[in-house]
């Protein structure tokens, strides 16, 4: 198993070396813009990486998903600890959108604001602020704690 681990490793790695390559010594397309009149160029194999980029994250987000849960089922005690982890990030995400605001921004160009001047964009977008700030937070915390505790050990 290790073995077949190692070799797809070298596969995957191998691969986004010559990608890499074809992307910086592939050449370059030339498009004119309509609009402006203005020549752009950009490399050949640009979409080639942006697709092996999607598949690099989504084989990592697979990954990160069923190994903890092949970990709870082999290991059911362990499991109750990672659960009370999601179960404080669920928390955390709740209260941070609790107090995450969807007040328009005033934005006066009409096309940004029909994209971004959205209720539910906003209240999305402060809850993931609010959530940084509370995590943060919680990081200081317990990093000040750990360093007084040990001073009184």
């Amino acid at each position: 198993m290790n073995k077949l681990i190692r070799i797809i490793l070298i596969v995957l790695f191998s691969v986004s070396a010559l990608i890499i390559l074809f992307y910086f010594a592939g050449g370059k397309n030339t498009i004119e813009l309509a609009a402006s009149g203005r020549i752009e160029t950009y490399p050949k194999f640009t979409n080639v990486l942006i697709v092996w980029a999607y598949i690099l994250t989504g084989l990592a987000v697979g990954l990160t998903i069923v190994f903890p849960v092949i970990q709870m089922v082999t290991n059911p005690k362990n499991a109750k600890k990672g659960l009370m982890g999601i179960l404080a990030l669920v928390v955390i995400l709740g209260i941070a959108y609790l107090f995450a605001s969807d007040e328009a921004l005033g934005i006066r160009n009409l096309e940004l604001a029909a994209k971004y001047d959205v209720p539910s964009t906003l209240k999305y977008a402060g809850m993931m602020i609010n959530s940084i700030y509370i995590l943060a937070v919680i990081a200081i915390v317990s990093m000040v704690y750990s360093e007084v505790a040990k001073v009184f050990k």
